[in-house]
Formats: structure tokens, sequence, C-alpha cells
């Protein structure tokens, strides 16, 4: 087959919605599709009712079908196999290796059942080596290796902001902010199983077939494409530019695998991880041996131009965008999604100083000229705009990520304890920990009554904890490497009340006095949990957000502002929830004692430690405020003494601007009516704000002024 730089491709563009009318598209529904069909049912047409296609295009989409229908879909199928083999052998293992946990009626059948078992996981493992020899087959690899490269060229091409591609150099297409223009109508039409059959081939080759991925002077076609290679030009800039121009790629779960494959591709060993966040130069060049086509494509992003401009903002605004997918697995989806991205990013932050620079500077730029609460109705256009509603909504997503992910860790592993302590108590009955006991025939034998409850409880907990202690800790990671690098965002005044509450709460789960309920038996080896950590990056985030950064005096002005600093001291100490000051001594004496900080940090955090004791606030002046306050200084929705009023142009509410902002940032509309609404809709009220700040200065002086007399008394 000729090239993609081949013109029968492009004048297939006129013709090729009329193939396989039913498909999924790439970014159009049926309705558009149909009406497209009618405006082109004009054209010459094939026995099959479509328009007539030129040879070569005819035979490149005659070959992805035939894929898409064949090799794909058993590859699809084989994955999901190893699933079932990976489960059900677990499930053998885990029965097993703790026999006593078992009834005395399910041990009486455990030798009869497992037989059985045994004989099905053998029958499975016989299946899997049938396929193994057909689906693992170098052969057959390489040559679908030879057409998903063209596919991805193809692909490429029709986006190319310079219409040469492969001939020349790809141009990134042109997004001019909020007002992007819609991908062209000819890419709208492609058949949807162009892009997935290409990143389900990717992903499953990297994960089972690396081998093949590394193809050495394996080249697309002739002539101009002459060169390419699939590791070093075309696979990285396809993930990267499809994640970049996210208007091109309608299904979410698609950009999702391209995620995957970036993962996978740079996949850093957890037992690599520098979790301590005390500098970002702590991580050290991995040491264990991978397979080295991981090295080469981290090689190959170093050395693409595009990568370094394009890829870490296009992850962190992905990472934003996955929040909603239109599936009603969304909420639990997103965090597998947001793992994947943060394995990412740490990955590249490792690689060196490049990735660590861009991941700052596209915050910085986002930021520019704002110290985290922009004022209502100041005006910001295109990219601006777009840049700086990413980084605001990662933020609060980052921060409700981590407070979910957190109390549900936490909260599993005090289950698993409760139950495992009275599973130890003289005469407790035992419990199977797998979900339907153990199948004897009889149905009556897996209703155990509140031995086979306990049972389904425990593994769910255990289950659940595997999964959320993982999520839980590279999330944290995440907020504490970020809030090193560029915390200005963190100290908006629309999110740092919610964050420094949550690190409260957390703070005290972990060095308060229920800390103990956590401990569970083998629960690093069996949940990967180590609190020690999380403490470790929990008090890392409070001193990065409450204490200027140390170097030179201009990038400590860029990354932080005195107000910034003193909005998320107040904000800690204000915490009448959970702060208090011995439990930065708890935290202080359990960091010491395991050795867990530098001499300097634990300075550090003493020294943000007594700030807050210094800034708490007498709780009874602001109740007295509050009580004090005529309504309309209040914000209705908090009733807190409002500093920033602003109205809602779409309600004619009055809200504080820090309040209503964080509203926005997890539902933009109008609290009030469901009115579309944004920040730079909001109508500033300079003139109610000067009246409060007076009010708010008398009555204090008059509080105060109260105090010794009620002291005396």
């Amino acid at each position: 087959m000729r090239g993609p730089d081949a013109g029968g491709l492009d004048d297939e563009q006129n013709h090729i919605s009329t193939y396989w009318r039913e498909l999924t598209r790439i970014n159009a529904d049926q309705e558009l599709v149909n009406a497209y069909l009618e405006r082109h049912s004009g054209g010459p047409v094939s026995p099959d009712g479509g328009a007539a296609a030129p040879f070569i295009p005819d035979c490149f989409f005659a070959a992805a079908s035939a894929l898409h229908l064949g090799p794909i879909a058993t590859t699809v199928r084989y994955v999901d196999m190893l699933k079932r083999i990976s489960r059900f052998r677990g499930e053998i293992e885990r029965i097993q290796a703790s026999p006593e946990l078992l009834s005395p009626m399910q041990r009486a059948g455990l030798p009869t059942i497992m037989q059985r078992w045994n004989d099905q996981l053998q029958e499975m493992e016989r299946e899997k080596c049938a396929m193994d020899a057909q689906i693992l087959d170098q052969r057959r690899l390489a040559n679908m290796m030879v057409f998903y490269r063209l596919v991805m060229c193809f692909l490429l091409r029709q986006v190319d902001g310079g219409s040469a591609f492969p001939q020349g150099p790809f141009i990134m297409p042109d997004e001019s902010g909020d007002a992007q223009e819609p991908p062209a109508e000819k890419w709208c039409m492609l058949p949807e199983f162009l892009v997935e059959d290409t990143v389900e081939f990717f992903v499953f080759n990297s994960a089972h077939a690396p081998d093949t991925l590394i193809d050495g002077a394996a080249q697309v076609g002739r002539g101009g494409a002459s060169g390419l290679r699939t590791f070093d030009d075309i696979l990285p800039l396809f993930a990267v530019v499809f994640l970049a121009r996210p208007k091109y790629i309608r299904n979410p779960y698609l950009k999702a695998k391209l995620v995957d494959i970036l993962h996978m591709l740079t996949y850093r060993d957890p037992r690599e991880d520098d979790d301590y966040v005390d500098t970002l130069g702590g991580n050290m060049p991995g040491a264990l041996r991978l397979h080295p086509c991981i090295r080469q494509f981290q090689v190959s992003l170093d050395d693409n131009a595009l990568a370094r401009a394009y890829l870490v903002p296009a992850l962190l605004r992905f990472y934003v965008d996955i929040e909603k997918t239109g599936s009603s697995s969304q909420f639990y989806d997103k965090f597998n999604i947001r793992y994947y991205i943060a394995r990412t990013l740490r990955a590249l932050w490792a690689r060196g100083p490049r990735y660590v620079q861009a991941t700052r500077q596209f915050f910085l730029q986002a930021t520019a000229g704002s110290d985290g609460d922009r004022e209502a109705g100041a005006t910001t256009t295109g990219n601006a705009r777009r840049d700086q509603r990413v980084v605001e909504e990662f933020v609060a997503r980052l921060m409700t990520d981590t407070t979910y992910l957190l109390d549900e860790s936490l909260s599993k592993l005090a289950v698993i304890r409760d139950i495992e302590k009275r599973q130890e108590q003289p005469g407790a009955a035992g419990a199977s920990p797998t979900e339907a006991a153990i199948d004897t025939g009889d149905p009556s034998d897996n209703a155990e009554g509140e031995e086979g409850d306990v049972a389904r409880r425990l593994q769910e907990a255990e289950r659940m904890a595997q999964s959320y202690v993982s999520l839980a800790h590279e999330t944290v990671h995440m907020l504490a490497f970020l809030t090193q690098l560029v915390p200005r965002p963190f100290q908006a005044a629309e999110v740092v009340g919610r964050l420094a509450a949550m690190l409260n709460y957390n703070l005290m789960q972990l060095a308060g006095p229920k800390c103990y309920n956590l401990r569970v038996a083998n629960m690093q080896q069996r949940f990967s949990f180590n609190p020690r950590v999380l403490l470790s990056e929990l008090t890392s985030v409070y001193v990065h957000l409450g204490l200027a950064p140390t170097g030179p005096q201009q990038q400590r002005q860029q990354l932080v502002s005195d107000d910034g600093i003193a909005r998320f001291v107040a904000a800690v100490a204000e915490d009448d929830r959970s702060y208090s000051a011995e439990l930065f001594d708890k935290a202080y004496e359990i960091l010491e004692r395991w050795s867990l900080k530098s001499a300097g940090s634990l300075e550090r955090l003493q020294e943000f430690a007594q700030k807050c004791a210094g800034a708490k606030v007498d709780s009874r002046m602001v109740e007295y405020l509050e009580s004090q306050a005529p309504d309309e200084y209040l914000d209705p929705l908090l009733a807190s003494l409002m500093t920033n009023p602003v109205r809602l142009p779409t309600s004619g509410n009055v809200m504080d601007l820090a309040a209503i902002k964080g509203q926005l940032l997890s539902d933009p509309r109008d609290p009030f009516n469901r009115a579309p609404l944004t920040v730079d809709m909001l109508e500033p009220l300079p003139e109610l704000k000067r009246e409060i700040a007076e009010w708010r200065d008398r009555k204090i002086l008059e509080y105060c002024a109260a105090q010794p007399t009620s002291k005396a008394d």
C-alpha cells in the first residue's frame, strides 16, 4: 500500500462517510452523520449503496475494518481472559492461605471444591496458551505495527496545521482560547474505530509485547515519510497532539487510553519513588532494570519539541476534563485515569528539570498578575482565560480528590482493623474472605448468617482499601510536590479554607489520639499503606504554603505573596473543628522519632506551627462580628461576613467573591437559579466593600475595648 502522502487518501474524504452508515464517528452524532450523507448522496454509487471509492482508500478502510472485526476484537477478548485468570487464581490462593477463616461447613467441602477450581483454572490456562500462539506471534504483530503506523500518519495528516505531514514537519493546529473553531467536517465523520483500534493496539503491545515497539530502522513508506519511526517520531506525536487538542476526539475514554500508553511507556517503578518531597531534586535516576522500550520512549519525549511544549499542560487539562465523561461510572473512572496522569507526571518530573520547569511556567503564566483571587469583572481572553480556568479547576479537583481518597482510605482501614480485632478474640466466629463463600452446589451452604456477612464486609473493605490507598498516596504526593513548585494557586481565597480544613482533619487522623486505629496487620504488604509517608507529605504542604520558600527574592515573589501566606496561616489557625497546637507538636515528635525529615525541614515545620499559634483568632470575636452584622453584610450561603462582595447578574443576589468562586469551580451555575455563570460575569461592589470594612474595623475596636472589663469582672 502506498503511504499516507498518496493523493488518494485526501480524495477519499469526499465520500468516506458513506461507508458503514451506522458506525460511531470520531466527533459526530448520528443526526450529523445523516445530514452529511444527505448532502453527499449524489455521487457515484458502489454496489453496497455507498459512494464509490478510489482503490487505495478502499483498500485502506477495508483493511482497517478487517483488523477491527478480527485481530483487535480477539485481542480485547484475550486481555479480558487474562484478567479472569488472575482473579480466579487470586481467590484460590487466598482461600488456601487462610483455611482457618472458613466456617466448619465450608472447610468440610474444601478439598472437593478446590479440585474443581484447579481443574477450571487449568482449562482457562490451556485456552490462554492456544491464544498466545497466534496473538503474540511476532511477525503478525510486526505487520499490524506497519499498518497502524500508517493509520497514525493518516490521522495526524488530517489535523496538521500545515497540511504537509509527513513530507514536512507537523505543525500543531491552532486553538484560540474558548472560541476555538470546531474540527473539520471530514475529520468528524471518520470512523471512531480508527483511533480506538490504534490506541488499543499500542496499549496491548506496551503491556504484553514490548519488543515489537522497538522498531529500529522500520520506516513508514517512502518519500516524505521515510525516516519516521514509530517510537522516535509518530507515537509520541500522536499521543501529545490528541491530548493537547481535545476537540478532535469526543470520547473521553479514547483520550484516557492515550494516557495509558504514556503511563506504561514512561513507567517508573514505585520502589524508586521519593515520597517525602523535601526537595525538588530528591528523585534519583532509575536504578531498576526495565524494558529498553521505556527508556527509548522517554528519550524520544525529551527530544520532541511538541512534547516539551504541550504535554504537561495537556495532562493537567485532561485531569480537569475527565471529571465528567457522560458515563454512569464516571465518578469512579476518573480516579483511575487521574492516577495514571499523576504517575506519568511523576515520571516526567523525575527525568530532570525540563518538565519541572515546564510545569512551573504553565502555572505562573496562567496566574500571572494575580495572587489567587483575580478581581471580579477583570477581563482576560483567549488562551490566558482557558489556562487560568484549567489551573483553578485543577487545584479544586486535586483538593477534592485528596479529601475523598484520604477519607475513604482511612475509614476502610479502620473497618478492617475492627473486624480483624473481633476475629482475634477467643470464641469469635470465623469468616470466609470470599464473597460467595464456597459453592458446594447447595445454595443453603453459602448462607452462613452473620459469619458470611462479616466475611463479605471484610473482603469488600480490603478490596476498596487496596484501591483507595494507592490513589490517595499518589494524589497526596502530587499535592505536596505542586505546593512546593507553585504554591500561589493553592493559596487562593476560594480554596484556602477548604484546603486548610482538609489538612487539619487528616493530620488529626494520622497524628491525633485515634491514629492507632489505623494499624492493620501487614498493612504495607497488603495495601501499600504507609502512614508515615502520608504524614511527612501532609506536613510538607503546610510548610510550602505557610512559609516563604528559600531562594532568590525575585523567585520568591513569583511563587508566593505575603497575602497568600497570611491567608493560609489564618485559615489553618481558624479551623476550630480540627486545629490544635498540640497536634503539630505530636506530628513533630513522630517525624523526628522516625527520621522522616531533615533537621532543616523540622525547623521550618516548627516555625509554621508557631506562626499558626500566633495567628489564632479569638473565635468569640468572629461570632460577635457575625451576630452583629446586618444581613446585607453576610454571605447568603455561608452566613459569614463578606470581605469582597460581588453581584451575581443572573439572579441579582450578592455574595462574597471567594465563596462564589469556590462554588463556580465545582458547578458553573448561579446557586440561586441554576443559570450559567462565570467569574467574568460577576459585578464588583466597591462601595459595599468599603462600607463593610469600615463597619468591621469599628466593631473590632468595640470588642477589644470590652475585653479588659470582662476579664476584670
